[in-house]
């Protein structure tokens, strides 16, 4: 018996990326948001947009049976954002659904360090170990003292604070790279790259 191929969808500002295992081509699916600040999987289930049934075509086309979904940060302790994407893929077909928020993704070598990233709604300061957030601190979306949140990274746990902790950058959306001032950038293949290792 045939195992399906295994899909990674990355869910970016705007747009979910597709890629399928051992194909090195990506599927980019543009969204619109309605609403500032409201990420756009929330409008998955709005009766209102025709189009939604259109993006919801084009998955399906794909024939996605087996998917690691890669989440933004601040969806970590949300269950809702959890639910609306195992909820809107089963619709478009996917049988085997996996949530990994993308902090757990900009390493495989450490298995402590200090994530930063940007979403739709804010900026996430987390103190990451063994896969799970032991720490965060979240900002203002357009927060801009870098040295300030340096400063918090240093703060955000007493590991942090007397031992020398990595710090990841996630730039997915290529909108970070005023931060690699202060950490190490981990873009889109990068990420893809990990989590086909994890």
């Amino acid at each position: 018996m045939f195992s399906s191929a295994r899909f990674y969808i990355v869910v970016g500002h705007k747009s979910l990326i597709i890629k399928k295992e051992g194909d090195e081509s990506e599927n980019i699916i543009d969204f619109t948001s309605f609403i500032p600040n409201v990420p756009f999987y929330y409008h998955f289930f709005d009766e209102d947009k025709t189009y939604m049934n259109d993006m919801k075509s084009l998955i399906k086309k794909l024939k996605i049976r087996n998917a690691i979904v890669i989440v933004p940060d601040d969806s970590i302790d949300l269950e809702v954002d959890r639910k609306v994407f195992i909820e809107f893929f089963m619709q478009c077909g996917v049988k085997k659904i996996q949530v990994k928020s993308q902090c757990f993704l900009l390493t495989l070598d450490n298995k402590k360090y200090i994530s930063i990233s940007r979403t739709t709604r804010v900026i996430v300061l987390q103190y990451i170990v063994n896969n799970k957030s032991i720490a965060k601190k979240y900002y203002d979306k357009n927060y801009t003292d870098i040295e300030q949140i340096a400063l918090d990274a240093k703060n955000l746990h007493n590991d942090c604070k007397y031992d020398s902790i990595p710090i990841y950058i996630n730039n997915i959306n290529n909108d970070m790279e005023k931060f690699k001032v202060i950490g190490t950038l981990i873009s889109f293949n990068d990420y893809i790259i990990n989590t086909m290792n994890s």
